[in-house]
């Protein structure tokens, strides 16, 4: 064997053991994920979908997640049911983690590679010190939002594409172009957010500096290989969807599908990001530390995109200026690798655009938190000599690191097991009704097998709606014959809309669903027909 490919390979099994042990420890430190989204559909969803009831059987039962691809959840499940420790469900939870944090190391080592070793060395490390302790990433660690599952298959098609520069006419460069877009593809086809990365990665791919034949071609594979991603991971999905609701992508997109099943509107309002020219201009400053409702539900602080966002600006100010001084001479650190940081800057810049223009919902930004921090060294060591540059990327990285305050989304101590669910007796075919809009589903497989799960209030569905899903819920509750119970937490809610189905609580027929999740207690109720002596 070739020894320095030996000790390459042998660096490399060392950076991702040191990746994985890192994101593990990391991710223990942070206790057990209890987010609002996992109490509400990522163990519930796959459950239901492996026991084929989530789009028959019951309804809604998760909300608008309900009709999510269940797909990336069903480890995360799996590992639940068969009762392994919270402590390992958390290391497969931390390995996406890794897994990014390996190809985010490749990356910069690569664009870095013009620097001398140790300065390569440091320029790294800074860079993933910056990338990886930001808000998002940070708080979203070992959880189940599946957002650092989405940052690792985004990283590593950036890797490919940085390392085999796929503009070039060859067989290599098209399967290349096409196993990135394969993996880009599959990652938006289980979580439909990480088209915004799939795009970012098609719009820096026009941009190397090659004839513009080349570059479309290289834009086509690449599609090619997003397009079956996509079908593979999300076609049997979408085949569903369309079978029951007639909308691949139910409820989403109905203005074009035009499904009787749900409203002709957007499903979820416009609330975030920019909203005129002024906003887009300021709105990546006013990421720093937003008011919760601006960006995201909870608060933080966290200066990485809007000092990027000022460095940008700063060298494209003095790239216009030096050009027109005199041709432009870039420092020795970055003459050769020029291409891939003009990739790797248009990967991150397009990306946020579309971020901005599809939700700004900022807990999606991961891999664009990661590009960050290898843009925020490079910028810096573009624009100063390199003592002052060493200083001032220490300083950068010692002042996030004290003000970057980390998002959280909800955590418990860990114990025995992910769920600690104590459900009260329940009849047999028995209808449970979930009134609230809270995150209630977690606690409906440890209900009796026979039971159907119906939402009657959630962010989906309600009596005022006028299509064929709240007429669905409609005529299950009327024609059921036999007990039904009403879910709600807090306590007492609901009362308006068991009306509107002429229902109402019977009389001291109340007890808990006692959990170790922040939505606990979860008062369980029997209900009874108005038009009917109680029971």
């Amino acid at each position: 064997m070739d020894r320095p490919v030996a000790r390459s390979r042998y660096v490399d099994v060392l950076v991702l053991a040191a990746c994985v042990i890192a994101a593990f420890v990391a991710a223990l430190t942070r206790l057990q994920d209890a987010n609002w989204d996992l109490q509400n559909y990522h163990f519930y969803d796959p459950w239901a979908w492996l026991a084929r009831r989530s789009l028959d059987w019951d309804i809604a039962a998760a909300q608008l997640q309900t009709f999510h691809n269940p797909l990336a959840d069903v480890p995360f499940y799996a590992l639940v049911a068969a009762g392994a420790s919270p402590r390992l469900i958390t290391f497969w939870l931390a390995l996406p983690t890794a897994i990014a944090a390996y190809f985010t190391v490749g990356v910069a080592w690569r664009l870095f590679r013009d620097l001398g070793l140790v300065e390569r060395l440091g320029a790294t490390a800074a860079a993933l010190a910056i990338g990886f302790t930001g808000a998002m990433g940070v708080g979203q660690l070992g959880s189940t939002t599946n957002e650092w599952l989405v940052t690792a298959f985004t990283m590593a098609a950036l890797w490919l594409l940085l390392r085999e520069a796929p503009a070039e006419s060859s067989r290599r460069s098209r399967i290349v172009l096409v196993l990135a877009g394969l993996l880009m593809g599959a990652a938006s086809g289980l979580k439909l957010t990480a088209a915004t990365y799939a795009v970012g990665l098609a719009v820096a791919s026009l941009t190397r500096r090659v004839p513009l034949r080349s570059n479309i071609h290289a834009a086509a594979w690449y599609s090619a290989g997003v397009g079956l991603g996509l079908l593979i991971a999300h076609g049997p999905w979408s085949y569903a969807l369309w079978t029951h609701f007639d909308n691949p992508l139910f409820p989403y997109g109905n203005r074009w599908f035009r499904s009787a099943w749900w409203d002709l509107d957007s499903v979820l309002p416009s609330r975030f990001g920019p909203h005129s020219l002024r906003d887009w201009v300021l709105f990546p400053f006013r990421l720093a530390a937003p008011p919760p409702g601006f960006v995201s539900e909870v608060s933080y602080v966290d200066g990485r995109l809007p000092l990027l966002y000022a460095l940008a600006l700063i060298v494209a100010a003095g790239h216009v200026v030096a050009r027109l001084r005199q041709p432009l001479a870039l420092p020795a650190s970055f003459r050769t690798s020029s291409r891939d940081w003009r990739f790797t800057a248009t990967f991150v810049a397009a990306s946020f655009v579309v971020w901005a223009l599809l939700h700004s919902i900022l807990r999606y930004t991961i891999p664009i938190e990661l590009g960050s921090g290898v843009l925020i060294v490079g910028a810096l060591g573009y624009l100063l000599r390199p003592p002052h540059a060493t200083v001032a990327i220490a300083c950068t990285l010692i002042t996030l690191w004290t003000t970057t305050v980390w998002s959280e989304w909800g955590r418990v101590p860990f114990g025995y097991t992910w769920f600690d669910v104590r459900v009260p007796p329940v009849e047999s075919n028995a209808l449970v009704l979930l009134t609230v809009d809270a995150p209630m589903s977690y606690v409906l497989p440890f209900f009796p097998s026979d039971a159907r799960h119906v939402g009657i209030r959630s962010n989906v569905n309600g009596p005022e709606r006028r299509n064929a899903l709240a007429a669905k819920v409609a005529a299950v509750i009327r024609d059921h014959r036999g007990p039904i119970y009403a879910l709600s937490f807090p306590r007492g809610q609901g009362d308006a809309d068991l009306l509107a189905h002429r229902l109402r609580r019977a009389p001291g027929s109340c007890a808990d669903v006692v959990t170790n999740m922040p939505a606990s207690p979860i008062e369980l109720c029997r209900v009874e027909r108005i038009d009917a002596p109680p029971v």
